[in-house]
């Protein structure tokens, strides 16, 4: 069975023939592009299942890259990794939600570039859960209902029972959906899923905050080992009301 193909941008010759040593080691097939200009041209010819992209290069930088990639309809786009010296909290989340899979800082060890790759390729798609039939109205949102309350009392096994229930009861998912996904995945330590369900309702709602947050505190949990940001589950601002309320 062939190994899948990946392409290398980065407009520092070294960084390519490291990171292009790391893989090929593994048995990939790995083309180079020195620019995003490259890399485009590169993908047009033939493309590949997984990108390896540095942001800051000349010609078309790595954010140009994958705004170009997120505007391609009809076609099958490559997984994207984000690789970068000039890292941050807003480029994790901007390049998130233009489609990026994983965001890793330089310096990354071969063996953690590897390691990376390997989780990315071996993941199923998050995108196409199963889906049956019609639904009577409201079931998807009291299903996700559900899941806040099950999340919040550790009850790992029954929100992942409802989302599934989910799942079969919506044939196009939102951003609350991949959220909620997102902390089940992260509560199981499957961190690069989370990140990448974060990701995902990022890309679909670029205005639903709580997926930026969690997002933002993996990102300084990453970097940092800490962050005072809570999980967020998308109904806090509907608990402060009701607080508000009940309080008067």
């Amino acid at each position: 069975m062939s190994k899948a193909s990946i392409l290398i941008t980065d407009d520092e010759s070294n960084i390519r023939m490291t990171v292009r040593t790391a893989l090929e080691s593994d048995g990939y097939s790995v083309q180079e592009a020195a620019n995003g200009r490259e890399a485009l041209d590169a993908i047009a010819r033939q493309m590949p299942d997984l990108v390896v992209l540095d942001l800051n290069m000349p010609v078309l930088d790595g954010m140009e890259v994958l705004e170009n990639l997120k505007a391609l309809v009809g076609v099958n786009k490559p997984r994207v990794i984000v690789l970068t010296a000039f890292g941050s909290i807003a480029t994790a989340v901007k390049a998130t939600r233009l489609g990026a899979v994983d965001f890793l800082e330089k310096p990354i060890t071969p063996v953690e570039l590897r390691q990376a790759i390997r989780s990315i390729l071996n993941e199923p798609e998050i995108d196409n859960p199963p889906t049956m039939g019609a639904v009577e109205p409201g079931e998807y949102e009291q299903a996700l209902s559900r899941v806040r309350q099950a999340l919040r009392v550790v009850d790992y096994s029954t929100a992942e029972s409802l989302l599934d229930k989910a799942a079969q009861r919506k044939s196009k998912y939102n951003a609350e959906y991949y959220n909620l996904l997102g902390v089940l995945y992260e509560a199981q330590h499957k961190w690069r899923l989370a990140r990448r369900c974060y990701g995902k309702a990022i890309a679909t709602d670029k205005r639903f905050e709580p997926a930026q947050a969690n997002m933002r505190r993996l990102f300084e949990l990453h970097t940092y080992g800490r962050s005072h940001q809570a999980v967020m589950l998308g109904d806090e601002s509907e608990e402060l009301t009701h607080g508000s309320r009940s309080g008067n």
